[in-house]
């Protein structure tokens, strides 16, 4: 290389040196928050035998509020759980800041409602600090209050994030969930509905059997579409599946579902997946006419995530004597209680501008020779299209199961 030719490439790294440690920061965490999903997801899944959902970004932004005040062991743990190194804290921060920023606000395309809020027991004076930095990053509430008093508080915090979420979500807390020992509680609720790229018609949707994990068979409303679209067929130790994407107006989101093949259960594909698969299927996957059925549901699920945190090794938040001096003085203060509320609805809805396509739907069903059809448990990842983040996971076993809890789709 010449004296030239050096010089040159100086400049360059120069020039570019902070727009590449950007991407490069902005690709690190999203790749730690994967993980971090994947994780969560294989610790979950075991507690559940049927339908199941959570926000991996959630409880990533749960974690990230203790670890702003954590200290010693429990911020090292915090951070190992959270697959991020020790020395990316400002990086990290600036780019979920960015990241929050761009996704929050209201959109025509999508409702992406978000509250996050650390509930304190009175006589812990929390510090400034601590306050002015969870606003700033994770646009949380810090709030005091007496758990003395189990009803007001349960009343007081379901009240905060049905406001938050429009109405979504409903009664977070009864009073059996405060005792005289609660001293810190951490809420979570997400509520998220976009519309579709293009329209599944209502006239479309028909009852359709549909065979849960047991093996036994209901009928569901189930959702049909003709679209061009990315798709994929792939084989892992013996265990063949379909993955498709199903895009959000605007292409901000997506929606990844994962089909196993007839003969294969569920628990099959759940054992292998991995980041490394997910980020295959996303570059191999090709644009098909596909002919997709899909049921319409909704889940509604409630996740107390103190077990699931140590089961990935986060310990030291729960019990007394933890270092969480950056939150307040206190030797007394400790984790009493994580939860995550989660309405997730999938249905017909779309744009105006998807149904003014209709025109064209029996041309892609003529050359729809590819078929997708979730009539079987399945998997399905919603994630940020922009920052590769997965907001949403879980499976869906049994469409029908939240009916029989009680559950009323319209009200979602």
């Amino acid at each position: 290389m010449t004296m030239t030719q050096t010089w040159f490439w100086r400049f360059l790294l120069t020039l570019c040196g902070p727009f590449f440690l950007r991407i490069q920061s902005s690709n690190l965490l999203a790749d730690s928050n994967a993980r971090f999903a994947l994780d969560l997801y294989q610790t979950i899944r075991s507690s559940y035998k049927e339908n199941v959902v959570f926000s991996p970004l959630g409880a990533r932004l749960l974690l990230g509020m203790v670890q702003m005040g954590a200290k010693g062991k429990a911020h090292h743990q915090i951070r190992k759980a959270l697959r991020l190194q020790e020395d990316s804290i400002g990086e990290e921060f600036s780019a979920l800041k960015s990241f929050l920023s761009a996704i929050h606000p209201r959109r025509q395309e999508f409702t992406f409602n978000l509250a996050n809020a650390l509930y304190l027991q009175e006589g812990f004076p929390v510090k400034e600090q601590y306050l002015h930095s969870n606003e700033a990053f994770f646009q949380s509430a810090v709030k005091l209050v007496d758990f003395q008093d189990a009803e007001s508080c349960a009343e007081a915090i379901s009240t905060w994030v049905e406001n938050k979420t429009d109405g979504k979500i409903k009664n977070m807390f009864s009073s059996e969930d405060f005792g005289p020992l609660t001293r810190l509680v951490l809420v979570n609720a997400i509520y998220f509905k976009g519309h579709w790229k293009q329209k599944f018609r209502e006239e479309e949707t028909q009852p359709m059997d549909f065979t849960i994990k047991e093996g036994s068979i209901t009928k569901v409303p189930m959702m049909k579409m003709q679209l061009r679209t990315k798709l994929g067929h792939f084989t892992h130790s013996q265990v063949n599946y379909q993955v498709v994407e199903l895009p959000y107006e605007g292409n901000e989101f997506s929606l990844i579902l994962l089909l196993p093949a007839e003969d294969i259960a569920i628990e099959e594909v759940e054992k292998i997946i991995s980041v490394d698969q997910i980020q295959g299927w996303l570059s191999e996957m090709q644009e098909e006419h596909v002919e997709i059925s899909l049921p319409r549901f909704q889940i509604e699920q409630k996740l107390d995530f103190e077990e699931v945190f140590k089961a990935l090794n986060i310990t030291e938040i729960f019990s007394g004597g933890c270092d969480l001096s950056g939150i307040a003085d206190s030797s007394d203060l400790y984790i009493s209680q994580v939860t995550q509320k989660i309405a997730f609805v999938i249905n017909e809805d779309g744009s105006e501008a998807a149904v003014a396509t209709g025109g064209q739907v029996p041309v892609i069903m003529s050359l729809a020779s590819n078929q997708f059809v979730a009539n079987r448990p399945f998997l399905f990842i919603l994630k940020n299209n922009p920052t590769e983040s997965i907001l949403f996971m879980g499976r869906m076993t049994n469409p029908e199961a939240e009916k029989m809890r009680g559950r009323d789709t319209d009200s979602l």
